[in-house]
């Protein structure tokens, strides 16, 4: 069962959000202060570091460098941040930090679920951002200089449109995976027929785009002839038209059934994305429901009023200070290795400070 850390420092949304991804199968551990969080995080080594981006006390930012910046975490572990602000330059921030995602809101649940199980299994997700790494000098691969211009993957990419690369038993291996997925699959498709499509295909893009060579090679070698239309060279990609020849009306049950099977999906399609709306909808409502909070400041008439001696006020708010500065050295990372304890210690931190926020100070006397 895979570990995620739930940080958000918002009760209601931190619970609804640790319910639903514990419903999914995760094992999920709350934390509902930064600190909690990277304390938990290195800790337990969890797959997924789930954080919230708005936060009273801390960035979300500052913790994800902070955490990475352990060799051991960086190595296990991977950090998604959830953000209303997706801009550029917040996104460069993430990625120069080591934040492996940032989701933006309102949240797609369906989508989340989908990504956390993808970080879970150490898959490839794009980063936040590129990120410029330096020169690339010194026999390292630059990234940069091959990202304006996709020349340079034409040769493998005709290395691998070929019918010795895709087949029947390619196009068997990939229908299996869809299945194993939960994907529909069409069983009246022909493979055979079905990977002399896809071949089709990805010689056509590759033709298009390596177009102009091509041109150039036929300008320049006068001498050339192309071979006969009726005598098709080995391993040669079929054209649609002999895919139809190869068929009598009687077999064209296959191409009717691939043309259902897109109705099928144009639909579900339509459906799913109306689902999704709908669901955004409700999540907005949600977050602003989860957002609200009570008043602070209660009315009272002077007959519920109780003087309070100023000297227990002072006490008071010192103990409060004391008792607080206690909490805050007892839950630095590290010094608390009980998780429940170190929970403890921090929500007792953050009730101590709204003790101390609610009380008024003391008059001083003259």
């Amino acid at each position: 069962m895979a570990k995620v850390i739930v940080a958000d420092e918002n009760e209601g949304r931190r619970s609804l959000l640790a319910n639903t991804l514990e419903r999914e199968g995760f094992e999920i551990t709350r934390a509902g202060t930064l600190r909690q969080a990277e304390g938990t995080a290195l800790a337990i080594m969890p797959e997924v570091v789930l954080v919230d981006s708005e936060w009273k006390n801390g960035d979300a930012i500052d913790a994800s460098q902070r955490l990475m910046g352990d060799p051991e975490f960086a190595f296990k572990c991977r950090i998604v941040i959830l953000s209303r602000n997706t801009s550029q330059e917040y996104l460069v921030s993430a990625a120069q930090a080591g934040v492996a995602e940032v989701m933006g809101k309102p949240i797609d649940m369906s989508a989340l679920v989908e990504q956390l199980h993808r970080h879970t299994k150490k898959q490839f997700v794009p980063p936040p951002a590129e990120v410029n790494t330096g020169g690339g000098s010194g026999g390292t691969f630059d990234v940069s200089m091959t990202m304006g211009d996709s020349t340079w993957a034409l040769p493998m990419l005709k290395g691998l449109v070929g019918p010795e690369k895709i087949d029947s038993s390619f196009i068997d291996e990939i229908l299996g995976q869809m299945g194993e997925e939960g994907l529909e699959v069409n069983d009246e498709l022909d493979p055979s027929t079905m990977s002399a499509m896809l071949r089709l295909a990805l010689n056509k893009l590759v033709g298009e785009a390596d177009g102009s060579e091509l041109q150039a090679q036929s300008q320049g070698d006068g001498d050339s002839i192309p071979p006969p239309a009726s005598e098709p060279t080995k391993g040669a990609v079929p054209s649609f038209s002999e895919l139809q020849r190869s068929e009598s009306l009687g077999n064209a049950k296959p191409g009717l059934s691939a043309m259902k099977q897109g109705f099928k999906s144009s639909m579900e399609d339509i459906l799913e994305a109306q689902a999704q709306g709908i669901a955004q909808e409700v999540e907005q409502a949600m977050d602003g429901i989860l957002d609200e909070s009570p008043e602070l400041v209660a009315i009272h008439h002077e007959s519920t009023m109780v003087p309070i001696d100023p000297e227990v006020l002072k006490l008071t708010r010192l103990t409060n200070e004391f008792v607080a500065d206690l909490m805050w050295n007892l839950g630095r990372p590290g010094a608390v290795s009980d998780i429940t304890l170190m929970t403890q210690v921090e929500d007792a931190a953050q009730m101590l400070k709204d003790v101390l926020d609610s009380l008024p100070e003391a008059e001083e006397e003259e």
